[in-house]
């Protein structure tokens, strides 16, 4: 027994020997201390001449915003930055009224220096990086009520499409909204799970409350329109709705309650929100950025350390996280 215990130990210690020996190795391949350059690239393909070059100029301003004063973005060292202008497209999100700015993503990849078998490589394919979006309303909150399946091209009648059309987007302009932690600057403020926003002040709030009797209507226009979803769905939801006193339908809409539909007037869970239609400029270019979100969390020392000893690198994406500048974020939005 005392021998079967000497022996599960001994294998304890070689493998936490191992594990330490295999950290080490993987550490030796990265060359943190190597400088590295920064190069720029647009995949705005859908867009073209004026507005296109416009919009990545503008594109343009909000990295070197990011960069300029960012001790890891402004020096690259270890890696090499590669930035990347994405579009997002999408035909009904361009159809709903609460949007208006082109929206897209800019990328910052950190393609890490690494030796392999004394042979110098970069981490391209799927790099460390992090991400800005710009004038996307279905960024910078929680979940949104758009997994409701619309028209069935095989299943439905063609009649249907367009009152499907009508109602999927209705549901899809909702979604929950975390509680703000912290109002870092005007223009500037922290929600709940690392939702940053940046926005201008001086315009209309970003995000408005809904009524439960709003939410239980756009459900019930939606459940009126399928045959089954008449007999089986619609009646249910008719029946709560009818239950429910003025005070419930005109109060601000709470996800939670019945797990049918999900909304309550009880501030039990999340507030539901629709984006401010009126938050827009509609006096200024639909390529002026007026919007933007990013993920936020601090990360501290005993964290960075334990991404270097597990990973073998720093953890790049949050080392410029910790290094923004955030008081001067509002200056990338574009007013008058």
């Amino acid at each position: 027994m005392k021998y079967f215990v000497a022996l599960l130990l001994l294998v304890l210690i070689s493998g936490i020997v191992t594990a330490k020996s295999v950290i080490a190795q993987n550490s030796e391949k990265y060359q943190p201390d190597k400088s590295g350059s920064t190069k720029t690239e647009s995949n705005l393909w859908q867009f073209e001449g004026n507005q296109k070059s416009i919009y990545e100029n503008n594109l343009a301003k909000v990295t070197s915003g990011f960069t300029k004063d960012n001790s890891v973005l402004s020096a690259p060292k270890g890696f090499d930055l590669h930035i990347w202008y994405f579009g997002m497209y999408d035909d009904r999100y361009k159809l709903r009224d609460c949007n208006y700015g082109i929206r897209s993503e800019v990328r910052f990849d950190f393609e890490l220096f690494i030796l392999e078998n004394g042979k110098e490589i970069k981490w391209i394919v799927e790099p460390p990086h992090f991400s800005v979006f710009l004038n996307n309303t279905a960024s910078g909150h929680g979940s949104n009520y758009c997994n409701y399946e619309g028209y069935k091209v095989q299943d439905d009648d063609p009649s249907l499409e367009i009152p499907f059309e009508k109602a999927v987007a209705g549901l899809c302009d909702l979604f929950v909204v975390f509680p703000l932690e912290n109002e870092i600057a005007p223009g500037v403020r922290l929600y709940g799970d690392g939702n940053l926003i940046v926005f201008n002040p001086d315009r209309p709030p970003f995000w408005v409350p809904v009524t439960v009797k709003e939410v239980m209507g756009l459900m019930m226009t939606y459940y009126s329109i399928r045959e089954a979803d008449k007999q089986f769905v619609y009646p249910y939801l008719k029946e709560a709705f009818d239950k429910m006193t003025p005070e419930e339908l005109n109060a601000p809409a709470y996800n939670g309650g019945d797990p049918v539909f999900d909304v309550t007037a009880e501030k039990e869970g999340l507030q539901i929100m629709r984006f401010n239609k009126d938050y827009w400029d509609r006096s200024l270019p639909e390529t002026a950025i007026q919007f933007i979100t990013l993920h936020y969390k601090f990360t501290d020392d005993a964290e960075m350390q334990e991404s270097v000893q597990n990973n073998g690198h720093a953890d790049y994406p949050a080392l410029t996280v910790n290094a923004i500048n955030l008081n001067s974020l509002a200056g990338l939005i574009r007013k008058k």
